[in-house]
């Protein structure tokens, strides 16, 4: 068991809440017994340390709180964690990441270490909240934890050795989750990330002819390509991201619902790029992300060049499209609308991303066909790209039998670089980076 595993697993429910402000988890431990749990509310409300130290009251008294991010240290909408922590007479504070603000990162430790608070960060942190008991199942989700690259991570491990390897992958899963942050922070743009799947032979799936629409930029059939624990990797990305995007074609070939299944976590807002296509009310009516119910504030948002009159249509009251930059009071099963005014494809991009930026969007995860992907790859604004490619040639036999010709995965940028490679099952994943 890893007292900053716990509080990953419940930052990863603030996606999409919390923003602007970081997703972030904590737990207060005092004699082996996990008293508080906590995630950052809303912007305005608390924060996770001190949601934790409420749900721990005065059993706080002495004990230590593990959190995900560096505790704040200053006055914003709410006062500072810092603040909330000696007063709750914490005694041990262990966070994995360093927030890069420049408000906060270093400055929290002295306040901390200055109050008689002892404190660990990184790794260190991680390794020394690891304790010799099990799992809670409470905040397990079915063995499907497979982001940091560590597929047999499925319970308790047999050796204090197994334990701090597997905290050093922690360590590794909190960087890469707060990667998208860092990145907005510094930045103030949101972080890109591509995900795709590829077989043997390199194919994303299945040329199919007519019924698509000659609007539709790539048009083709569905194919599983990878197997169950590449699938727990992507919905455990989908967890950590703000929003997912999908183009018209993947929408119109595969009517996905987009949410998350196989893991713990928030559903990410739901992005629709529609380009030129004019979604007819019979594809309104019948497409999952225009039917399913949502959330307050995570009505799905069609980014289009084109009117959208049957989306409009569906929408409670004929409310209008939204002008570009500005936001609909959506509810209910209602859908954003935001029409682009440029004209080039890297024109529509780059707004869009201001639109998710100016919303306070850390994460976008793209989930692309091959034209769209082959578009992104031209115009450059992204920053990660997650390829799974399968060593089973069951797709390649599926086509061979039905007669189908294979849509190929469009020619990688030059220049990228491979930043890392690991195996689930029969799939291997490389992540690309610029």
């Amino acid at each position: 068991m890893n007292y900053l595993q716990l509080a990953f697993e419940n930052s990863l429910f603030s996606v999409g809440i919390s923003r602007p402000n970081p997703a972030v988890g904590a737990v207060v431990v005092r004699d082996g017994i996990v008293v508080g749990r906590g995630r950052t509310q809303r912007p305005g409300n608390a924060h996770a340390e001190v949601m934790a130290l409420r749900d721990a009251g005065e059993l706080a008294r002495g004990a230590a709180i593990y959190v995900t991010l560096e505790p704040c240290c200053h006055y914003g909408r709410t006062p500072p964690c810092t603040k909330a922590i000696i007063e709750a007479g914490i005694k041990e504070v262990y966070f994995a990441h360093a927030d890069p603000n420049p408000l906060v990162r270093g400055k929290s430790r002295s306040i901390l270490e200055e109050a008689g608070v002892k404190v660990f960060e990184g790794q260190d942190a991680c390794e020394r909240a690891v304790v010799e008991s099990g799992w809670d199942d409470s905040c397990s989700h079915d063995g499907c934890k497979v982001l940091s690259g560590n597929p047999t991570a499925m319970g308790e491990p047999e050796t204090r050795a197994e334990a701090l390897a597997e905290a050093r992958m922690l360590f590794h899963e909190i960087e890469r989750f707060f990667e998208a942050y860092d990145y907005f922070v510094r930045n103030k743009a949101t972080f890109v990330e591509i995900k795709s799947a590829i077989s043997q032979e390199g194919y994303m799936g299945a040329l199919v002819g007519g019924g698509c629409g000659s609007k539709v930029a790539a048009c083709n059939a569905p194919l599983k390509i990878t197997a169950q624990g590449a699938n727990c990797w992507n919905h455990e990305l989908r967890a950590m991201s703000d929003t997912i995007l999908v183009g018209a074609g993947t929408v119109l070939a595969d009517n996905p619902s987009l949410d998350v299944r196989n893991a713990q976590g928030n559903n990410p807002v739901k992005i629709i790029w529609a380009g030129h296509h004019e979604f007819t009310a019979a594809e309104v009516a019948g497409l999952r992300v225009f039917q399913a119910p949502v959330e307050a504030g995570k009505a799905p948002i069609v980014f289009t060049c084109v009117p959208q009159p049957a989306i409009e249509k569906k929408n409670v009251g004929d409310a209008p499209a939204a002008p570009l930059g500005e936001t609909l009071n959506v509810a209910g099963h209602q859908i954003e609308i935001v029409t682009f005014n440029a004209a080039t494809f890297v024109g529509c991009w780059s707004q869009m991303l201001e639109n998710l930026s100016a919303r306070g969007m850390h994460r976008l995860m793209v989930e692309p066909g091959a034209r769209l992907a082959e578009e992104i790859f031209k115009c450059g604004l992204w920053n990660r790209l997650d390829l799974w490619q399968s060593t089973d040639s069951a797709v390649e036999r599926a086509l061979e039998s039905s007669g189908a010709e294979g849509l190929a995965y469009p020619e990688l940028p030059t220049g990228l670089v491979a930043r890392e490679s690991f195996m689930i099952g029969p799939d291997v994943l490389t992540v690309y980076e610029k």
